[in-house]
């Protein structure tokens, strides 16, 4: 795989690193044991929001050259949460190129700066604020600069995720990663919805498009944490879409499968396969990008999607046609 930085992932996409047995007993380690053999390819994917820019089939592109002033985003002001890496990075960047303003966060400084400089390089127009979604306060402040930068927020990307760090049975699992993977992937998300849709109803309207997951709509063993965040986003997103369409604010959600992506690589590790061996258990054989699933949010935030409110679009490659 090429172009994988570990450790880099989501808050701003799964920044956690993947410990296969930390914590568990000799009970854990054996049904893991057990899971690998019955085809852990399979689990491994389920993690996945998609962060990073390998691909271990057909490459896809993402749109080169300089920010467009006269894109599909012109004039409109995107906000993007876990913009670090991977996906909400390669978001972030692909509204930019389309003449979007962009306010994004992620928990990294570094990583922030750095995207921003990218953006600028091309000709976007991009601000990075610091801000850990978990924190109430930090999302208030993040929409608060938002609009007193820009002046509105026409789309929200809500982003941030991370993944259970130690995959066992539910039993084992420690109630401390319980609480960070659900605050940070289903309280997260619906703490910036709180916040951003006050703005968009003052303003007369927005979209919204959340990222789910493949673990939204199935469910999976050793993961029970993730599983239950990404079940919950897509119940936030379908509530948030009866409630607020009819005053003009659309809110949809994306659910990717297996991406090439730093949390690919550690639940590559962690569960003992490989990415050849993934993305056999994928229909269209063969993993995701980060920029492919990109397409889909903008195309979700774009006007060319302006009857689309309360779905889920399938991003998984056909894992869920069965």
């Amino acid at each position: 795989m090429n172009d994988v930085r570990l450790p880099s992932a989501v808050e701003d996409e799964h920044e956690r690193q993947v410990v296969p047995g930390s914590g568990a007993g000799a009970r854990t380690a054996a049904t893991r044991r057990q899971l690998l053999a019955g085809g852990a390819a399979a689990v491994a994917i389920a993690m996945l929001p998609a962060t990073g820019n390998a691909n271990t089939g057909q490459p896809v592109q993402p749109r080169q050259g300089p920010a467009d002033a006269q894109g599909r985003f012109a004039g409109k002001v995107v906000l993007v949460t876990g913009a670090t890496s991977g996906i909400g990075r390669t978001t972030a960047e692909a509204f930019a190129r389309e003449g979007a303003r962009v306010m994004f966060c992620g928990r990294r400084e570094g990583l922030g700066a750095e995207v921003e400089t990218g953006i600028r390089a091309f000709g976007g127009e991009a601000t990075y604020r610091r801000a850990d979604v978990r924190v109430e306060a930090d999302v208030r402040a993040l929409i608060d600069a938002c609009v007193e930068r820009y002046g509105r927020i026409d789309v929200a990307f809500n982003n941030a995720g991370v993944e259970t760090s130690r995959p066992g049975p539910l039993a084992d699992q420690p109630l401390d990663d319980w609480h960070n993977v659900l605050t940070t992937n289903a309280t997260g998300v619906f703490v910036s919805m709180k916040y951003e849709i006050p703005q968009m109803l003052q303003q007369g309207g927005g979209v919204i498009v959340n990222t789910g997951s493949v673990s939204s709509h199935v469910g999976w063993p050793l993961i029970g944490p993730y599983n239950a965040s990404k079940h919950a986003v897509w119940s936030l997103t379908r509530v948030a879409s009866l409630e607020y369409a009819p005053r003009n604010i659309r809110v949809n959600m994306v659910s990717p499968g297996a991406a090439a992506t730093p949390m690919l690589e550690r639940a590559l590790v962690g569960f003992g396969t490989t990415p050849e061996a993934v993305a056999q258990t994928i229909p269209i054989r063969r993993i995701s990008t980060p920029e492919e699933i990109a397409r889909i949010v903008l195309f979700l935030a774009s006007d060319e999607a302006s009857t689309l409110s309360g779905m889920d679009v399938d991003a998984t490659g056909g894992m869920l046609s069965s």
